[in-house]
């Protein structure tokens, strides 16, 4: 029996053998729980009887409280019939119980009296002022983070009550007061709700409300979405003030994984800044100072490749492999070299004609994670150093040569910078900041966009940088404050996943341009794999839980973890250099080769689409993928 995890959790093992049986046979490989019972076909990979469709019921409009994106009610569920399981394991372990096919979650962690449960349970309008500063209506989540904290405006709560609910859920939680109104549902119960999930837009329903001064307010509502995956990879970013290195006047530069609780130091000491890390997750290179910078090797814990004694591996755009960069100028490089490549196992520049006499000066650049083409700021265009154009080539491995310059976006008014390309390689994010010098504080705005690579057409990511049309819905009305973006180099549970530099509010935890401006955050925010022209395919950012609250964080490059050879332990393909972990005869899941005349389960391996074991799944970047909840 071949046997790997289903992408829904949701769906127990009991449970997929008994779709199986009912349907005949199964060899289950990632099979997913998305509908009405079906039958399976081919490859010997996927489940002969896996479920199809994707519903979800019509949302609820907020109560007037809520920070609605289109200020009315929330939309409808992706049709059909939605399945609801109740996966007795985190169910139970969040002490809940399974009951038609629902989760019943209730607790009461603060010994709210039976009293207050009622009146709050009545509801009430004690409180007009009481609304959600934070998370963001319509905000996507993904599987595994520490649980968002609930943060609410509003005289302080006494008591509070918390109903989360959807198809498959019904929560309750009743909580103490606090000053300011801030809730944090436990890691257990946060978990059972976020496995329960089966990826309906909009379909998690919360409502919160609250005793001030003995007055009931709310409920006041938002709804949300809870992508079905897990998010990968390590963020490194740069920090400041880090408590963890030493406090007001460290430097250095940390990673952290999604869902951690705190981040990993990395470098430390003054001139470790300015880094970029490989797609792969091999290499990193970094400043060591004002006039040199190192090549890391991130397999084995970040030994020095090779340091440099200029600004040559500064910013640069790191090639996918780790292999080589394209060497930035004019942002934190002092010498004034032209844009050339350079090795990063030995430093040595890369002659390279196609680009050396195309490209003199490449601001901010970077590669597509396929390796295919190259971004950067098209400094030659303007001798105010205003850099207001973004430029690709094309890049041929083979040959090792650039080809077809395009300048991608322009803007008049703002410098473009910090680039980077969607795993599909059709669309590049960057911010459109007022600093020439591509900072992110003292003072200056920004907006994150996408451009199209096709056809050149350029938006701003409204929902991301919080507006919504011409009017802004960020509580503290502090949009215009979204930097520097890069991508997780993978699509999860159907999205896209960008981290950016934010100086905007957290709730009623940090203010807006916090520590006089100096202090940025890294957020994070979803985006749809294929969006139909004109529509805005962001979605409301959440703020990364685990970086240090009273640092500056900023300049986070995603990349994928190094991967595995065969015979190593795995979770999923991604994490194979070959592309494909399953567990045989009922042991672990390991890295093997690719199975023969079989297909791929999401994140192993693919050519096409067509390699991919459940209809409708796509192909990027080499790994299959959820389509976009639609």
């Amino acid at each position: 029996m071949n046997l790997s995890f289903f992408r829904a959790t949701t769906v127990t093992l009991a449970l997929a053998v008994a779709l199986a049986a009912a349907a005949g046979s199964c060899s289950a490989t990632g099979a997913r729980a998305t509908g009405s019972a079906g039958v399976g076909a081919g490859g010997g990979a996927t489940s002969s009887g896996t479920l199809a469709g994707n519903g979800g019921s019509g949302g609820v409009g907020g109560s007037s409280g809520t920070f609605h994106l289109d200020g009315g009610p929330g939309d409808a569920g992706t049709g059909g019939t939605q399945p609801t399981f109740c996966d007795p394991t985190s169910c139970q372990a969040a002490g809940g119980q399974c009951a038609s096919n629902t989760c019943m979650l209730t607790e009461n962690p603060n010994g709210v009296s039976a009293a207050t449960q009622a009146s709050l349970q009545a509801g009430g309008s004690g409180d007009p002022a009481f609304a959600f500063l934070y998370p963001y209506d319509k905000t996507v989540f993904p599987r595994g983070l520490v649980p968002p904290t609930l943060q609410f405006a509003g005289a302080a709560p006494e008591a509070a009550y918390v109903h989360i609910s959807f198809a498959g859920l019904d929560y309750k939680g009743y909580y103490a007061g606090s000053s300011p109104g801030r809730i944090t549902l436990s890691a257990p119960m946060w978990d059972a709700i976020a496995l329960a999930s089966t990826g309906g837009k909009n379909a998690v329903e919360v409502q919160v409300t609250k005793i001030s001064g003995g007055k009931v307010a709310g409920p006041i509502t938002e709804h949300w979405t809870i992508a079905t995956g897990n998010l990968r990879g390590t963020i490194y970013y740069e920090t400041y003030g880090s408590a963890l290195l030493g406090g007001a006047d460290s430097v250095g530069i940390m990673k952290i994984q999604p869902g951690a609780t705190a981040p990993t130091i990395v470098k430390s000491g003054c001139g470790n800044v300015c880094h970029t890390a490989s797609a792969d997750g091999s290499t990193l290179v970094a400043a060591t100072g004002l006039l040199s910078s190192a090549s890391y090797d991130l397999k084995t814990n970040v030994s020095t490749i090779f340091n440099a004694g200029g600004d040559t591996f500064v910013y640069g755009g790191i090639y996918p492999d780790g292999s080589f960069v394209i060497s930035a100028t004019h942002y934190r490089t002092w010498l004034n070299n032209p844009s050339r490549l350079y090795d990063t196992q030995m430093g040595v520049n890369i002659p390279t004609p196609s680009w050396d006499s195309v490209v003199t000066n490449g601001g901010t650049p970077a590669f597509s994670p396929d390796g295919t083409m190259v971004v950067f700021n098209h400094e030659d265009l303007d001798t105010t150093g205003a850099g207001h154009t973004l430029a690709t080539m094309h890049y041929d491995a083979s040959s090792k040569t650039f080809s077809s310059l395009v300048d991608l976006a322009k803007d008049p008014a703002y410098t473009l910078g910090w680039p980077a390309f969607t795993p599909d390689t059709k669309w590049v994010v960057y911010h459109a900041g007022s600093n020439t010098a591509f900072e992110t504080d003292q003072g200056a705005v920004g907006d994150l966009y996408y451009v199209n690579v096709a056809t050149r057409t350029a938006a701003r990511l409204d929902a991301l940088d919080g507006y919504d049309g011409a009017n802004v819905y960020l509580p503290a009305n502090d949009a215009h404050l979204s930097f520097a973006p890069t991508v997780l180099p993978e699509a999860v549970g159907g999205y896209f996943w960008v981290v950016f530099t934010s100086h905007r509010s957290y709730g009623n935890t940090l203010p807006t341009q916090d520590n006089m401006d100096q202090n940025g955050k890294l957020w994070v925010a979803a985006f749809d794999l294929d969006p139909a022209p004109g529509e805005d395919p962001s979605h409301p950012a959440f703020y990364l839980d685990g970086q240090e609250s009273g640092a500056d964080n900023l300049r986070g490059f995603w990349v994928l973890n190094p991967c595995s050879a065969n015979g190593n332990d795995c979770a999923s393909g991604d994490d194979c250099c070959g592309g494909f972990c399953r567990s045989y005869d009922g042991g672990p899941l390991q890295c093997v080769v690719p199975p023969a005349g079989g297909c791929s389960n999401e994140f192993e391996a693919c050519s096409t689409a067509g390699d991919c074991c459940e209809s409708g799944d796509l192909c990027i970047n080499g790994h299959c993928a959820q389509p976009t909840p639609t």
